[in-house]
Formats: C-alpha cells, structure tokens, sequence
C-alpha cells in the first residue's frame, strides 16, 4: 500500500526535517562554545597565575636589588672607614718617621764645608758655631767673645777650630780686647800655618798692636806680612798701612 502526502504534508515534513537537522546543529554549536568558553577559562587561569608568578617574581626582585643597595650602602660605609684610617694611620707614620728623624738628627754628623773642603760635625758643634757666629753678625762682640772662646775650649779638634779662633780674634778686636785678638790670632797661626784665614790672622795681629799702641810691632808684623804673602791682597794692604805707620823722614 502505498503512502502518498499532500503538499501540505510535503512542507511539514520536510519542516520538521529541518528543525531537527537545526537542533542537531545547535547542540553541536552550544557544545563547541562551551568548550571555547572551558578553554577561554583556563587561557585567562593560566595567564593569571602566570602574572601572579611574574608579581612575586617582580617583588622578590625588588627585594633582592634593596638588598643588593643595602649592602653596597655598608660597603661604602666600610671602605670610607678604612680610608680614613689608612689616612690617619699615615698622618701618624709620617709623624713617627719625621719624629724619629729629628731625635737621630740631633746625633748624626753633618757633612759641612769648611775651608774648601767637606767635613763632618756634630749637631750641637755646628749648632754652637752658627750661634757664635750670628751673635759677631749681630755686633754683640762681648757675647761673640765669649761664645768663640768656649766653642774653642769644647771642641779642641773641630773642623771649625781654626774659623772660630780666627772670628774670636775678631770679636775680641770689636770690643777692644787687643791682647785676646793677638793671643787668639797668634794661636791660630801657630796650629795653623797653612790655613787660608793665616794671611788675614796676621793682619789682625797688626791691627791689634797698633790699636793698643804698639806701632813698632805692628810695622814688624805688617813686613812679615809682605815677606810671607808677597803677592796675596793682603800683602797689597800691609804695604798700605806700613805707610800710614811709617814716619815721614
């Protein structure tokens, strides 16, 4: 028996096909939305721990550099330290060294030029001398005077002996001591025949007798002068003073 349909029956039929074939796709379409929907839900999960491991990554970091400022904020602190102590600590070898130079200062010879040549004093020989000296310079014969003569008395072999004799004759001369000026000037040429203060020693013996009076003397030390320095300057002024000395016959 067969089955024959109106159109109208057509039309509902094929309707109803379509609805379903519509609903079989709208299952399969919710289905697939909701899986997007899952998936959306673990992408946005995941890039949210994944921000919350870069936020504790950030901090832990941020701990990490205070840290690091932290410590080189000691270590700044600690080298300033040190720097300052290595610079105290200098300032105060530096002050040990000079001072332990002056102490072995006070008893090392010092090497000096006497006469031309180099020689070696005592601190306080040199010391002594230079004093004597500045107080002639000074003008102070009296205190001169005495200064040489002492310097003389302490220190017997000193390079500076012949000097000082000489200076001690001429201080003794300044306060018009002629008979220690001639005493002094006559030792220095006896212990020093051939030193080069000799020449004017003798002139100062000879100044020293005409000053006190003796003028015979004096002539007699003046041609001596002549006679052993006959081309020295000195012998030029002896000549001089001879004829100031001499009488006019």
């Amino acid at each position: 028996m067969s089955l024959s349909l109106s159109p109208l029956g057509v039309r509902l039929v094929t309707a109803a096909a379509a609805l379903s074939i519509a609903g079989s796709a709208f299952a399969f379409a919710d289905d697939d939305a909701r899986r997007a929907i899952l998936e959306l839900r673990e992408t946005v999960k995941q890039l949210q721990n994944d921000v919350d491991v870069g936020r504790n990554t950030q901090v832990q970091l941020a701990d990490e550099i205070n840290a690091l400022k932290e410590r080189n904020r000691q270590l700044t602190g600690k080298v300033e330290e040190l720097s300052n102590a290595l610079a105290v600590e200098k300032r105060s070898a530096r002050t040990l060294y000079e001072s332990i130079d002056k102490r072995i200062g006070v008893f090392e010879p010092q090497t000096v030029v006497v006469d031309g040549q180099s020689v070696q004093v005592a601190p306080e020989e040199k010391k002594a001398f230079d004093a004597a000296v500045a107080q002639l310079q000074e003008g102070k014969f009296l205190a001169a005077e005495k200064s040489f003569k002492e310097f003389c008395a302490g220190y017997p072999k000193s390079p500076y002996r012949a000097d000082a004799l000489f200076w001690w004759g001429t201080s003794a001369f300044g306060a018009e001591h002629y008979k220690t000026a001639i005493a002094s000037q006559n030792q220095l040429l006896k212990d020093y025949p051939k030193s080069s203060r000799a020449p004017d020693a003798m002139m100062l013996v000879a100044s020293s007798q005409a000053a006190s009076g003796s003028v015979t003397a004096a002539r007699n030390t003046l041609n001596k002068i002549i006679r052993t320095y006959p081309e020295s300057e000195v012998a030029k002024d002896a000549r001089a003073r001879l004829k100031v000395l001499t009488p006019n016959k």
